[in-house]
């Protein structure tokens, strides 16, 4: 990937899609940059996330809210319980109560429906330079739970040799990554909670 279009916000310039269905969780990622005003890049990926549980939404919600229980074996620590957190901010981290400042902020919380999280990126601790913006739905029909999650993440840079950074290690493994843990670990881990809890 050596060149970039111009683009914009509402018209990027899609750059790589990766697609997979596993054990009924779909898992949809696109890769994508644009010129700011600015003349930087703007390098980033969306991934969606979506599964259907067999409980209505009052059963899923309060396991779907706390992140911290079905993330934390993959190494993700939360300060608190997002569905909880409506216009205040919490931390993610490697370690757990590590006390380290927020980078992210709950926009809106609709009980049994939906939370909206915006990660500001250059903000009380935030990585420069970063931003994102993260939708978690809940929809029931005749008792069964359909969870629709949808993440934004980007990077700002002038430098070119960064436009493959969301499928690299130096992303941590990047959408690959991403759908793994999606997929083998995090999905799985609420599954059995809200199983457990029915």
């Amino acid at each position: 990937m050596s060149t970039v279009s111009d683009g914009a916000a509402l018209a990027p310039n899609w750059t790589a899609e990766e697609e997979e269905v596993h054990e009924g969780t779909s898992l949809h990622s696109k890769t994508y940059t644009f010129r700011l005003d600015d003349g930087q890049l703007e390098i980033g990926a969306v991934t969606s996330v979506v599964f259907t549980v067999d409980r209505p939404a009052k059963d899923v919600w309060p396991h779907l809210s706390d992140f911290n229980g079905w993330q934390n074996e993959y190494g993700h620590y939360y300060s608190g319980v997002i569905g909880e957190l409506e216009g205040k901010t919490f931390r993610l981290s490697a370690e757990p109560d590590d006390g380290g400042p927020h980078q992210y902020h709950v926009l809106r919380v609709i009980p049994e429906h939906v939370f909206v999280v915006d990660q500001p990126g250059d903000w009380e601790g935030g990585v420069a330079g970063w931003d994102g913006f993260h939708t978690v739905m809940l929809n029931e029909h005749e008792g069964r739970s359909t969870v629709t999650i949808v993440m934004q993440h980007s990077l700002h840079s002038d430098d070119e040799s960064k436009l493959g950074f969301w499928t690299s290690e130096e992303a941590g493994g990047g959408v690959a990554e991403w759908h793994r843990k999606w997929g083998e670990v995090f999905v799985p881990s609420l599954r059995k909670l809200i199983e457990a809890g029915a």
